[in-house]
């Protein structure tokens, strides 16, 4: 049995429950979507990771030791930064200090040297990304203060680099003669590297979206051609490069559908009969192409091609819980015999696809065009005193102005029986119903604009409703 108690605060004093419903409409909680099991787990895991000692990184280990490839560790806790900030942002805005936390521990996580050491070796560069090169250069340590994107605080320079970025991306010819997106450019050298799948187009294309939403939007469907297929109702595969550009082949010059089992069939054979050159491939390591992928259908695609999409990891890509929390183990097996998707990698099992569940359709463009300004942050109503920490689960957390609402729904996540301390922060002045499940527990008057009210709840396996309702 969940427990609320009420204890007092310096802005708040307990009232009769006057003018407020005893019970709040059986529908009055639907309007407010709650995570999934799955949503709620992928917080979890990255709470568990960035929590682990100084020194641990249990199921991070990148397959390059040098934490020089696409999965290092940089990268991982990155996504999961970028995961979590829009779970806050689009989904559970009132949880403050379950956020916070989360960030602060990512934050510490990344200030490793661990995460970042990498760079003195990295900045004496070599032939891979300077053909030209003849000596090493001059090392140094530090991996932002020379060559890496700086920002600094107080300064706005966001819509010159763009206008420039635009500029020399239209001047070079970024876009392939596939029509996918230039992997690598070489400024030294002035060459460029097409790409081998649709993996970095579409990492570039997800976050391309905040600036530039009209090309990022415009080329989804074209790049998609190939390499997604909805091979079941309620399922879409991703297909390799080498397929996926032998289904667009076959398809144009036969003019049939590009989702035709008869052509997927076809190009797989055409490629599993081509003779091997015996060259080795570009890199020994596995490309985080399926994160990539789940990471642009989120910010890009549509709800249908998504939720194929995560049908096919939780189907194929070996879904692990471990501590509450969801991630997907590696596996270096590129695909079974009938072509379905089997990679991951630890940035797509940790983060990525985490980040595809935790965002919403053009997120990263929501964000950008409406940031959270410190005025808004000042008079918004909010939880505090909570975080992952405490074994709970937050599933719902926002404040409805228009209600006059602060809702939140929270279980354990492991079953136990926990208690919290709740502090609903920035409330306008009023009388407040407090409800549990639906049922008027008690009322609080919040006598100051911006004032408090302090719960003391516990928690269990049963999911909690509490909602705050102003009078």
């Amino acid at each position: 049995m969940t427990t609320i108690t009420m204890t007092e605060t310096t802005d708040s004093t307990i009232l009769n429950h006057g003018g407020l419903p005893q019970r709040l409409d059986d529908r009055f909680m639907d309007r407010y979507e709650k995570l999934s099991p799955e949503q709620a787990g992928h917080l979890r895991h990255f709470h568990n990771l960035a929590t682990q000692p100084d020194g641990s990184w249990h199921l991070m280990g990148s397959q390059d030791p040098g934490q020089e490839w696409l999965d290092a560790y940089r990268y991982q806790l990155a996504t999961m930064a970028y995961a979590a900030g829009a779970a806050h942002y689009h989904r559970m805005a009132a949880l403050r200090s379950v956020f916070k936390d989360l960030m602060q521990c990512l934050i510490s996580k990344m200030l490793r040297r661990d995460v970042w050491g990498y760079w003195f070796l990295t900045s004496h560069s070599g032939k891979l990304v300077d053909p030209d090169i003849v000596e090493l250069r001059k090392p140094w340590a530090d991996p932002i203060v020379k060559e890496n994107i700086m920002v600094h605080d107080a300064t706005n320079i966001a819509d010159d680099v763009i206008k420039r970025y635009t500029a020399a991306w239209e001047a070079k010819g970024m876009v392939g003669d596939d029509g996918m997106f230039i992997q690598w450019y070489s400024p030294k050298q002035n060459t460029k590297l097409s790409t081998p799948d649709i993996g970095s187009t579409a990492w570039a294309a997800a976050f391309m979206n905040a600036w530039n939403s009209e090309l990022a939007h415009h080329s989804f469907d074209t790049h998609a051609v190939g390499f997604l297929s909805r091979v079941e109702e309620d399922r879409v595969n991703l297909n390799p490069g080498p397929v996926a550009f032998e289904i667009r082949k076959i398809s144009k010059a036969q003019e049939l559908d590009a989702n035709c089992a008869d052509v997927i069939q076809k190009a797989m054979d055409n490629v599993r009969q081509r003779p091997s050159d015996g060259s080795p491939s570009e890199l020994p390591y596995s490309r985080p192409t399926f994160g990539y992928v789940a990471q642009w259908v989120s910010e890009l695609g549509n709800k249908a091609t998504l939720d194929g999409l995560l049908t096919h990891a939780d189907r194929y890509l070996n879904p692990t819980w471990q501590n509450g929390g969801l991630y997907y183990s590696p596996s270096k097996e590129k695909s079974d015999t009938k072509g379905n998707w089997l990679m991951v990698e630890p940035y797509t099992g940790n983060a990525a696809i985490g980040y595809a569940r935790l965002n919403v359709l053009d997120g990263q463009r929501k964000m950008w065009q409406r940031p959270w300004t410190p005025e808004k942050v000042s008079r918004s109503p909010f939880i505090d005193g909570v975080n992952l920490g405490s074994g709970v689960d937050f599933l719902r957390g926002c404040w409805d102005d228009a209600r006059g609402a602060m809702i939140l729904t929270m279980r354990s996540w492991d079953g136990s029986s926990r208690e919290m301390n709740l502090k609903f922060c920035g409330l306008p002045a009023g009388q407040y119903g407090v409800y549990h499940n639906g049922s008027l527990v008690d009322t609080r008057k919040v006598g100051i604009e911006g004032g408090s009210i302090d719960l003391l709840a516990g928690a269990t396996r049963e999911e909690l409703n509490l909602v705050l309702l102003r009078a």
